[in-house]
């Protein structure tokens, strides 16, 4: 199971939003965190170029959740960087 690192920037857009949403995101989170592959690499070039070229998504209530994978950590344990949670509407 992997390490989930949350970016400052992840953690005040989520708690701007309301408690449905934040529970989706949650699940989807757990998820990533048994299975980190499990985001889509088919982002908007808006958010590659504002997260970087390697990030997923994974599709939480109507919100990309971008994450990133990285390398594994002292214990071998594979360390995912939760970058940024964005509405869909304002990326389209």
């Amino acid at each position: 199971m992997a390490r989930l690192r949350f970016s400052e920037e992840f953690l005040e857009s989520l708690a701007g939003l309301d408690e449905r949403v934040e529970e989706s995101v949650w699940k989807k989170l757990a998820l990533v965190q048994g299975f980190p592959g499990v985001g889509s690499p088919l982002v908007e070039p808006t958010l590659r170029h504002a997260y970087g070229p390697a990030c997923l998504k994974v599709v939480a209530a109507g919100y990309d959740v971008l994450y990133e994978r990285g390398e594994k950590d002292a214990d071998g344990v594979e360390v995912v960087d939760v970058l940024g949670i964005v509405s869909q509407r304002a990326v389209r």
